[in-house]
Parts: structure tokens; sequence; C-alpha cells
């Protein structure tokens, strides 16, 4: 199971989907993180040895924040408009991916109808 942080725009009702799934989760909003800049959300993950699991996609940028050292980066697309119901669906479909993949290393898109992986060279 993975070890994963979710950032200040899930709702900690979802944080409850990933524990019940079995996965160690804590939130940015928990850690009362909540407005820190992402290089400060980023060094958290690693040092917690995190998964940083967002909406915002600053993180899908490679070069800002590579993930081959990281536990892993997962940024979500949900559909517009976001509601509660529209991230539970998503947060669902991440524990199915979470199952199948190791995030390890690697940056996930995870789209309403697709997962992208990158994966970690080597």
């Amino acid at each position: 199971m993975a070890a994963l942080k979710l950032d200040e725009n899930f709702s900690p009702y979802l944080a409850e989907i990933f524990i019940q799934a079995g996965h160690d989760t804590e939130t940015v909003l928990g850690e009362n993180l909540s407005g820190e800049p992402d290089e400060i959300i980023s060094e958290q993950c690693l040092s917690e040895k995190r998964c940083l699991v967002t909406l915002d996609l600053d993180f899908a940028n490679i070069i800002r924040f590579p993930a081959d050292d990281t536990p892993g980066i997962i940024v979500i697309r949900p559909n517009r408009p976001i509601t509660l119901e529209v991230m539970r669906s998503m947060s669902e479909k991440l524990v199915v991916a979470l199952e199948q993949n190791d995030p390890t290393g690697s940056l996930w898109i995870l789209e309403p109808d697709k997962l992208r992986m990158r994966r970690p060279k080597g």
C-alpha cells in the first residue's frame, strides 16, 4: 500500500476513501500546510516519503518537480465542474490504479477516462 499526502484541494472526507483501502494517508489541510508554496509541499512529501496527490498542474512540470527520486506525484484532472461527487469518483479510480501500479518515481496524470504514467528512466 502507498503512503500518500492529499493536497489542500482534497476534502478531508476523501482521505477516508484511501484510508479504507489501506493506504497510509495524510492531508495538507490536516498538517496545517494549506497555502504553503509548492516547493514546501514537495519537500514535506519527500521528507515523509509520501506520494503527493494533487489537482495542481504545476506538479506535472517534470523540470520543476522531477518525480524520478520521489515516492511519486499524482495529478488528478477531473471533469468540470469539480464537485465532491466528481472528486469521490476520481479518488475511487485512483484507489484501483494504486492496486495495480506502484507510483514510486513516477508522474501519473489521472483523467476520468485514462491514466498516463511517466516512469523513471533506467
